[in-house]
């Protein structure tokens, strides 16, 4: 069984050499936002569809400002191939994957794969409402949503990063990247829409890079699911 224990920074200089830098900080901000919209708001009804929009417009392979290239280049040609599965497929596939009532092979939310029993509401999410009370970190989005669903996880992240950077390593090491890669990897392997297998590979790939870049290691939970 695996010890836990919490994030932490392995390089130090870099770490506040990225903080320091607006751009990177607005860059991850930017792109943060629009990857949360697309896994928390319906993607045709609601502010996912201009971030599906984005997406669509961009040369993701070539100006995404993280990630592999041979991932950038992967996501953009399913976010490509999936033009078509607009509206219909990627909403039902929204409502199989998100926020449907039903099984879903990917649970959004963190408590699900690091509590025992794989519960919404469980102990990660009360750490993290913790973490927020401390710090006064007040999340503005979806606030029906317990605050470790992935989506309003990343548009936390975006939040933090413009307003609060000194608090960002911890909440990515200690909040999202310890659980994020296995639900990524679930995600995408349960998805049925190009669309949605592009943005969790674009997502993968955009922490791993903002992960290497802010040198910090995640914490380790144990995962459960």
């Amino acid at each position: 069984m695996a010890v836990e224990k919490p994030y932490s920074v392995v390089d130090a200089q870099a770490n506040a050499e990225a903080l320091a830098d607006e751009q990177f900080l607005e860059a991850f901000a930017a792109c943060a936002d629009m990857l949360g919209a697309c896994f928390l708001y319906h993607p045709v009804k609601e502010a996912a569809g201009d971030a599906f929009a984005m997406l669509r417009g961009i040369d993701i392979a070539i100006d995404w400002p993280f990630g592999e290239e041979s991932d950038r280049v992967r996501a953009a040609a399913l976010l490509s191939a999936g033009a078509d599965e607009f509206p219909d497929a990627v909403a039902q596939e929204f409502t199989r994957m998100v926020r449907g009532t039903g099984f879903s092979p990917a649970p959004a939310w963190g408590s699900v794969y690091m509590d025992r029993e794989k519960v919404m509401y469980g102990r990660t999410w009360l750490m993290l409402r913790d973490w927020m009370r401390a710090h006064g970190v007040v999340g503005q989005y979806a606030e029906n949503d317990p605050e470790d669903q992935f989506g309003r996880l990343l548009m936390l992240a975006a939040e933090v990063a413009r307003n609060r950077p000194d608090l960002l390593s911890e909440l990515l090491g200690d909040h999202l990247l310890c659980w994020s890669g296995r639900f990524l990897e679930l995600f995408e392997a349960g998805a049925q829409t190009s669309t949605y297998r592009g943005v969790a590979v674009l997502c993968r790939t955009t922490l791993d890079d903002v992960r290497a870049l802010l040198a910090i290691e995640p914490a380790v939970r144990r995962i459960y699911k």
